[in-house]
């Protein structure tokens, strides 16, 4: 049978010597409709070559936006600290580097120096916190409805533990002063406030190993005396307090409000107000129990 010029042509093309040595997939892949040539090899390998370098770099980028996003959140939630439990007063709590100032003698400190009426007034300007109240939704998680004292608006007072380790603080600070702040006192009423201190020194232990101030305090030497001592000077991780103070601010309860807190038993706590002579002026019940609230409730 005769065949035309036409059908005597191949239905390839011969591949270069330089590419002969590749593997017959590699050949395999040059074949596009019968007719390859070297140059969709090299186009392909340029187009391969751009999207794997395009791909690096956009998981480059989205990793470097994930880690500066999860460090962002982690900064901040360290900020408002370690979250560990729930808190009404969460968004108040904000840590910062802190300076102590170097104070040696009673005449340098604001709240436990010389009993004055500048010194009380600084802790009635904190003891003013010393009641607040927390949301009834809160209330509720804790399971404490039941036994709680419930305020007229519905929501439920409490103490916040810092407020009462500062009452603890400066019930210990008067102490030392007690003909000055309770004259002529009782042989019962000396005996609950030694009570009462050593309860506030237990408190104060608890929550010294509760938090634990990690900050190192280096030591230096004294020229009059043999002992070593601690340099204060170094920063601390406090919460701001004027920020705290904020929050408190906002939940404060003031206890002389009349009809306020009314006792189950005894009737108004302070029925004439500020002007009420409360019956333990020491602050302290010996053997102290829980209300039965289903007897009072």
């Amino acid at each position: 049978m005769a065949f035309s010029e036409k059908d005597t042509t191949p239905a390839y093309s011969p591949i270069h010597d330089d590419q002969s040595s590749n593997s017959a997939r590699e050949s395999d892949e040059l074949l596009h409709d019968g007719y390859p040539t070297a140059r969709p090899r090299v186009a392909s390998r340029k187009r391969r070559a751009f999207i794997a370098v395009g791909g690096v770099a956009i998981f480059l980028a989205y990793s470097f936006a994930l880690t500066s996003a999860t460090s962002m959140w982690w900064k901040k939630q360290r900020v408002h600290g370690a979250n560990v439990i729930e808190t009404p007063i969460r968004e108040y709590i904000q840590y910062e580097p802190t300076y102590f100032k170097m104070t040696e003698t009673s005449k340098d400190y604001g709240l436990v120096g010389q009993p004055s009426e500048e010194l009380d007034q600084r802790w009635s300007n904190i003891m003013q916190y010393f009641y607040a109240e927390i949301p009834k939704e809160y209330m509720q998680k804790l399971g404490r409805e039941k036994e709680g004292i419930r305020l007229p608006n519905g929501n439920y007072l409490a103490n916040y533990a810092f407020i009462h380790q500062l009452h603890c603080l400066k019930r210990l600070y008067q102490s030392f002063f007690p003909d000055y702040y309770w004259p002529d006192m009782t042989k019962e009423e000396t005996e609950l406030q030694h009570e009462h201190s050593l309860h506030c020194l237990q408190m104060l232990v608890e929550q010294t190993m509760c938090k634990a101030d990690e900050t190192p305090l280096t030591m230096y030497w004294f020229n009059e005396s043999i002992l070593p001592g601690g340099n204060r000077t170094i920063q601390h991780e406090c919460v701001n307090w004027d920020r705290l103070l904020e929050g408190m601010e906002k939940n404060k309860i003031d206890p002389f409000t009349p009809g306020l807190l009314v006792h189950p038993k005894f009737g108004p706590v302070v029925p004439n107000g500020r002007q009420t002579k409360l019956d333990n002026r020491i602050g302290y019940v010996k053997h102290a129990t829980p209300l039965d609230r289903t007897q009072w409730p």
